[in-house]
This record gives C-alpha cells, sequence and structure tokens, in this order.
C-alpha cells in the first residue's frame, strides 16, 4: 500500500530560475508526485509558512541546489537537522563550492533519467514503504547464507 507523503521542495529564492516551469509544472503534472502533499515554497499555502515548521512537517526533502545563495544555505542546515530523507538535485549537474559541505552528492540529470523522474523514483522508494521501515535506519548489506556458501558451513 502506497502511503501519502508529506514533501517539501527546497530551492533557491533567486529570480535566476523560472522555478514555476521548470521544477513545479512537471511535478504537479505527474500523477506519482500529485499522489502525495506537494509542499512547494512558491505556492500560495506555504508562502507565508515558516520553513522550519515545513521541514519538520516533511517526510521526505527534495533540495534543488544549482543557484546557491544565503537562504538556500539556511534551509539545506535546517534540513539536515531534521534528519529526513534528502534528495539533491541540481539543474546544472554541478555543486556549487559554497555548497560542498551541505550538499554531499546530487543526482545527474540525464536525457534518460530528467528531473521528474528522478524525483519520482525517490517518492516512490519511501511511498511503498511502511512508517516502521521508514524510520529504521538499518541499512542490511546481506545475510551469512549470503556470504558463507552452503557447503563450506558443514
Amino acid at each position: 500500500m502506497v502511503r501519502r507523503l508529506k514533501i517539501y521542495f527546497i530551492h533557491s529564492t533567486s529570480t535566476k530560475i523560472d522555478y514555476q516551469t521548470i521544477l513545479y509544472r512537471p511535478i504537479i503534472s505527474s500523477p506519482i508526485c500529485l499522489r502525495h502533499e506537494l509542499m512547494l515554497p512558491l505556492s500560495k499555502g506555504y508562502q507565508e509558512r515558516y520553513v522550519k515548521e515545513l521541514l519538520e512537517e516533511a517526510d521526505l526533502i527534495i533540495a534543488e541546489v544549482s543557484d546557491p545563495n544565503f537562504t538556500l544555505k539556511l534551509e539545506l542546515k535546517w534540513a539536515l537537522a531534521v534528519n529526513k530523507p534528502i534528495k539533491y538535485i541540481s539543474l546544472n549537474n554541478i555543486i556549487s563550492p559554497k555548497l560542498v559541505k551541505l550538499v554531499p552528492t546530487i543526482e545527474q540529470i540525464t536525457t534518460t533519467r530528467p528531473l521528474i523522474k528522478i524525483v519520482e523514483d525517490f517518492i516512490s522508494h519511501y511511498a511503498d514503504m511502511t512508517v516502521a521501515q521508514a524510520k529504521d535506519t538499518t541499512i542490511v548489506l546481506g545475510t551469512i547464507d549470503e556470504i558463507i556458501p552452503e557447503n563450506a558451513q558443514e
């Protein structure tokens, strides 16, 4: 069963990039994304809300980091503090030197893996988990049976 998630989007407040067209339009056109509560900072419902509260409410965070500024850096610091799953993307596939300490890695946008596909895959991965699975940070690397062949145990 797919859980309904709250997904907060972080991006620069700069006017250099048209986020309405490049980011918001594909997201609100996606059937996968629309199954969830999309917390888009420039939308009317979230524009006046305090960012720290939105980050606390969110189940997932998607950060677009191609245009770094002071506000973006501050939001990224707050996002790291709430300890939620974060997917970092950059429209230009570059991590700015200003953000290297805050952004460990980005998902590369390509023609075969466009921005919306990256977002949909990230959301789908967590939507398919139960609440308990999503909160459990244990990573299973394998089982003893996989590591030791059956005939070697005798």
